[in-house]
């Protein structure tokens, strides 16, 4: 019996320590890919059926059309792909993940990437890293309706082996940071609160920001950054919005500062103050998310920490001493309650590093 051709993709997920909700506002962001993520399989249909499943959820459906589920994202892929010049045949889809769902840290962004990089092995075909990022970016939200902005696949696919990735959110114009520690690690607190990257409170966030921007007659968050001489006009929520936009991007210039000179004390104030602005300013954080970020500050050896993602729920991160992590972790876990998970986890390659069968320099 002839064997069914069949192709593997894995993505990692990614964390942010600084440059929260610029992306979308063409901001600055110091991100990082992770040692958690999404690992897919992808078969021909045999009846030219689509067909997703993830643990115990399945979708089937004649065509990639988003219907609602878990397919979604999945096939999303697809359309992308097709509409990219590449003819993907309808796919069979398993999906396996080590990254939590709906934990801010990219798993739907993941989801996409890997199948779309298992779509590419198994047709035999390539695509520039540049235009795998904006193809990824076309499937989830064009597609998928998720109106995110380009950080994540642009961390998933070009984050450095074991180093930060520096992104201008406008241009995608990237530098990689060493990560200049060994006796620094990250430690992510996912809580039982489930955010809704695609929910209405996101795009409420993204409409006022881009308000806001063009109250103040600025193109990006960058351009604010050079002369926010404007922001005191603007109407109370507004001026939130834009200033979180504005010393977010700035904060997000001061972390790869501190990761250039090896300062994890700057770092980790940075990050603190960046989930205070959250908090604040942006107003995506949550009653939960603050007392974990608490909890993990509370810490000895505790450097800064901020939630991660999207916000209305979701995770945690925390910057520590290693030899802290562990009394961090489960200070985290207290404060987040049941359901939480934690991690320790480091920087990681991203896909251009690791599918390069399918990724190319160009």
């Amino acid at each position: 019996m002839r064997t069914a051709p069949r192709a593997e993709a894995w993505a990692p997920g990614r964390c942010t320590l600084a440059g929260e909700h610029v992306d979308y506002a063409g901001g600055v962001v110091v991100c990082a890919a992770l040692d958690l993520g999404v690992g897919v399989v992808v078969r021909p249909s045999h009846d030219g059926v689509f067909r997703a499943v993830s643990g115990e959820r399945r979708a089937e459906r004649a065509g990639a059309e988003p219907r609602g589920d878990i397919g979604d994202r999945i096939f999303a892929a697809v359309i992308a792909l097709r509409d990219a010049g590449i003819d993907v045949p309808a796919l069979e889809v398993e999906v396996q993940a080590t990254l939590p769902e709906a934990a801010g840290l990219a798993s739907s962004a993941a989801v996409t990437c890997a199948t779309m990089a298992a779509a590419l092995r198994l047709c035999g075909r390539t695509l520039a890293t540049r235009a795998f990022i904006d193809t990824a970016l076309h499937g989830e939200r064009d597609i998928a309706g998720v109106p995110c902005g380009p950080l994540d696949p642009a961390a998933i696919v070009g984050s450095p082996g074991a180093a930060v990735l520096r992104l201008d959110c406008e241009t995608l114009a990237t530098r990689a940071l060493r990560w200049p520690w060994d006796n620094v690690t990250l430690c992510v607190c996912a809580t039982s609160e489930r955010h809704d990257v695609g929910g209405a409170a996101y795009r409420a966030r993204r409409a006022e920001t881009e308000e806001a921007l063009r109250a103040a007659g600025a193109r990006t968050a960058k351009d604010l950054v050079e002369d926010d001489s404007n922001l005191a006009a603007l109407p109370p929520l507004l001026q939130r919005r834009a200033r979180h936009v504005t010393t977010e991007t700035r904060r997000a210039l001061a972390a790869a500062e501190a990761l250039g000179r090896g300062d994890a004390a700057a770092l980790g104030r940075v990050m603190s103050e960046s989930h205070a602005s959250l908090r604040d300013d942006h107003e995506v954080s949550t009653g939960l998310l603050d007392a974990v970020a608490a909890a993990a500050e509370s810490c000895s050896g505790c450097l800064g920490a901020r939630l991660v993602g999207a916000g209305f729920g979701g995770s945690v991160i925390a910057l520590v001493r290693r030899d802290a992590a562990g009394a961090c972790a489960s200070a985290m876990a207290a404060a987040a309650g049941r359901g939480c998970r934690t991690w320790l986890v480091t920087p990681s390659p991203g896909l251009a590093d690791t599918a390069r069968d399918c990724i190319s320099d160009g």
